[in-house]
């Protein structure tokens, strides 16, 4: 009876990953899928994938901002539990992630529910961005970064220009986002914790 119940949930996941490529590839519709690689964790939160339609992104000329949300692992829509933030110079092609380093790409990773929660910031890895001329506003993002306790982060994302997304969660999340700057203003409020690296 398992076996049965279990069979249209990975055929609907399977559809889910299928469309998604797709919208990658040739459409213009907000998706993301990252895997998180999490060595610490428990055997089963070692390896997530996540999947989700809030990848939103944010150009001045000078800066650049990506926010992607999801839900839990294996859920398309849902309530956020995830979140990555990535800031940096606002250009095309590879940017290198260096958290002391106020012209380099820099961001984080919040976890907001479960035993992992809290936030751990890149390390190292790249972040690529390619803008679509024959498709103004939207701009194709691949990650491939490592984070402070351990976890990696890669994935692509389309991204849609909403600048209103990325700024209410920048307003939400204020002192996370200050705290980025190297050597920048005192941040206001208090910050995420730091996730927690071991159960």
């Amino acid at each position: 009876m398992s076996q049965a119940r279990s069979e249209p949930t990975s055929y609907r996941t399977a559809l889910a990953v299928a469309g998604l490529m797709g919208a990658l590839a040739t459409g213009c519709q907000r998706q993301a899928e990252v895997t998180l690689y999490q060595p610490f964790a428990p055997h089963a939160q070692q390896q997530l994938q996540l999947i989700g339609d809030g990848a939103y992104i944010v150009s001045t000329g000078e800066q650049r901002a990506c926010l992607l949300t999801f839900a839990l692992p294996g859920a398309l829509r849902g309530p956020r539990a995830f979140v990555i933030y990535v800031c940096g110079p606002d250009v095309d092609g590879p940017t290198k992630v260096d958290a002391q380093d106020p012209s380099a790409t820099r961001g984080f990773l919040i976890q907001e529910v479960g035993a992992l929660a809290g936030r751990t910031d890149f390390s190292e890895g790249a972040v690529v961005y390619r803008t679509r001329p024959l498709q103004p506003g939207w701009v194709e993002v691949e990650l491939d970064v490592r984070c402070e306790d351990g976890t990696t982060i890669r994935g692509k994302a389309l991204a849609e220009n909403v600048p209103s997304e990325v700024r209410a969660f920048e307003r939400q999340y204020a002192a996370d986002v200050t705290s980025l700057i190297p050597a920048g203003p005192p941040a206001e409020g208090q910050t995420t914790h730091s996730r927690a690296t071991a159960p």
